[in-house]
């Protein structure tokens, strides 16, 4: 049977790595709608919504691209929600385990990677704006000692470095880590403190300032600033300023739960030819780079409100968005852009996690967003696969640059 893979193109708790698993092919089903109240009417009762009613042109030309990726043999399933002028839609193509017919749905959760940084940004961000940090400040200002030996010294790095991933400190997420001691032991615990270690065992990448590289451990120290200004967790913080104002019912900060909540699909990775499933694990090794759990609405609700400046004032959400080059495009603080094929510049963020991969982000202004998430994640790199921003690109085909 010939293995076919799909390109994620997302920032991974490894850096970047592509996905894909065996599939079975079904039919998806698809709601769309005109108003919230309908949305969640029909992504619980999908068998008694009118289709043909419901179904606008963006979300039908949306499907047909997700039904051509998701009848990949590699691939179980694709969920996606998008929204447009107020106007929402969710589509889910696939199968939740690879051993049934078991449909996904598009309110099924799933765990979202590094999509988590640009919530753990958001709040290092709206501190600034409060006066309580400033993104220049250094990170020996706030953890005294913690970043300090080996070649390192925190004085000479800033919090918005660490953002923006130009700070120069090693990643700790090698693949060593990622594929072999997670995947062996994958309930085991870490605290941030273990994690950062790692990250500094190795030697700096580069001077502060002088390349970019994407690192973990940014984000774990990001996290541990957070809990020394305000004396709470980001997961915390992340609830009290992001995810009850924006009534995110059904995002959360697990901790060492190593359970989804409700429907969710099992989680694949695919690694020396073989799938594993890793659905269960405890995700205290992910903490501020990448823990965090969602669904596609809610991710879609996120970046709508972020991007249209309901988060943050002009000023602040302009530093947010002002970016360095990278291989990836223009990385801003934890947030990055995306250059379509028509010139229209998408913002978001992707993240691969064992079992999952998502990429969810919208234009400025946050009137048009779009949340993708499938259910495996590979680390065989052994042909071109296909794109999963071939997704993006449809849906957000017929913007105009700007």
């Amino acid at each position: 049977m010939k293995v076919n893979r799909y390109k994620v193109k997302v920032m991974t708790l490894t850096a970047m790595v592509a996905g894909a698993a065996l599939l079975l092919p079904v039919q998806g089903n698809v709601q769309a709608q005109s108003n919230d109240y309908s949305s969640q009417y029909c992504l619980q009762n999908p068998h008694h919504c009118d289709l043909n009613y419901l179904q606008s042109t963006p979300a039908n030309s949306v499907k047909q691209v997700i039904d051509r990726l998701a009848n990949h043999k590699d691939i179980p399933g694709i969920i996606a929600a998008g929204m447009r002028n107020g106007e929402r839609w969710a589509y889910a193509a696939g199968e939740a385990s690879i051993y049934d017919t078991r449909q996904v749905k598009p309110d099924f959760h799933f765990r979202i990677g590094s999509v988590t940084k640009t919530f753990v940004a958001t709040v290092i961000v709206q501190l600034a704006e409060e006066g309580k940090l400033h993104l220049d400040d250094s990170v020996e200002k706030w953890l005294p000692g913690v970043v300090q030996g080996n070649g390192y010294d925190g004085s000479k790095i800033t919090i918005r470095q660490l953002l923006n991933h130009t700070s120069g400190i090693a990643n700790y997420t090698s693949e060593t880590f990622v594929t072999h001691e997670v995947v062996k032991n994958p309930y085991r615990g870490y605290t941030p403190e273990e994690l950062v270690r790692i990250g500094l065992n190795e030697s700096p990448l580069f001077s502060p300032g002088t390349n970019w590289s994407y690192s973990n451990t940014n984000y774990i120290l990001a996290g541990l600033v957070i809990k020394q200004v305000t004396g709470e967790t980001y997961g915390e913080q992340i609830k009290k300023r992001i995810i009850d104002p924006l009534q995110l019912g059904d995002t959360f900060i697990p901790g060492s739960s190593s359970y989804i909540p409700d429907q969710h699909a099992r989680g694949y990775m695919k690694l020396a030819g073989k799938f594993i499933d890793m659905t269960e694990l405890n995700p205290s090794w992910g903490g501020a780079a990448g823990d965090m759990i969602s669904t596609a609405p809610d991710l879609n609700t996120f970046f709508s409100a972020l991007l249209g400046g309901k988060l943050l004032k002009s000023e602040f959400l302009q530093q947010m968005l002002s970016g360095v080059d990278t291989p990836v495009g223009k990385y801003g603080l934890g947030i990055y852009e995306t250059k379509l094929a028509n010139g229209a510049s998408v913002w978001g963020h992707s993240g691969g996690i064992h079992g999952f991969g998502t990429i969810a982000g919208g234009l400025v202004g946050g009137s048009h967003v779009l949340a993708i998430s499938t259910n495996i994640l590979d680390f065989d790199q052994d042909q071109e696969p296909a794109n999963l921003y071939d997704i993006f690109e449809e849906e957000f085909r017929t913007v105009e640059p700007k």
